[in-house]
């Protein structure tokens, strides 16, 4: 008998940040998230998604950034820096100029990956690394 799944999704993220209010800011003017209150001296903040979801900002001073190795993402098995967390975009292309100019590390390009659509890794200020990507486009759309 095959069991139902018992996680439906996942509700919120927490991440490491060394600075709350200047993350919470970065997100906000880089991610266009919506700061939920106030920053409160040695607090974290909650910054809301288009989707409702949040990411929790939690003030980390040892500076751990939220990433791992794996040898499972290669052809080759060669380690790569893992992004535990993807999101979703549908303007892909706006993101991937809105972190350039930020200044965080970015990858090269936009990469079309087919069926799985567009993807770009990123860091925030804080190392933490991501993974972002947009529906597949069907064919005969243009690509925004």
């Amino acid at each position: 008998m095959k069991k139902k799944a018992l996680l439906k999704r996942i509700e919120c993220a927490y991440l490491p940040v060394t600075d709350v209010a200047a993350s919470a800011a970065w997100y906000e003017r880089v991610l266009g998230l919506k700061l939920r209150s106030p920053v409160q001296p040695g607090r974290g903040a909650i910054m809301i998604m288009d989707s409702g979801q949040w990411l929790f900002l939690l003030p980390s001073p040892d500076g751990h950034p939220l990433h791992f190795t794996t040898t499972a993402w290669t052809e080759d098995g060669s380690p790569f820096e893992m992004f535990p967390i993807c999101f979703e975009t549908d303007d892909i292309r706006a993101l991937d100029e809105s972190l350039r100019e930020s200044g965080v590390w970015v990858e090269q390009e936009v990469r079309d990956e087919g069926g799985c659509g567009l993807q770009l890794n990123f860091k925030d200020p804080d190392g933490n690394k991501f993974q972002v990507w947009q529906q597949p486009v069907p064919a005969g759309v243009p690509v925004r």
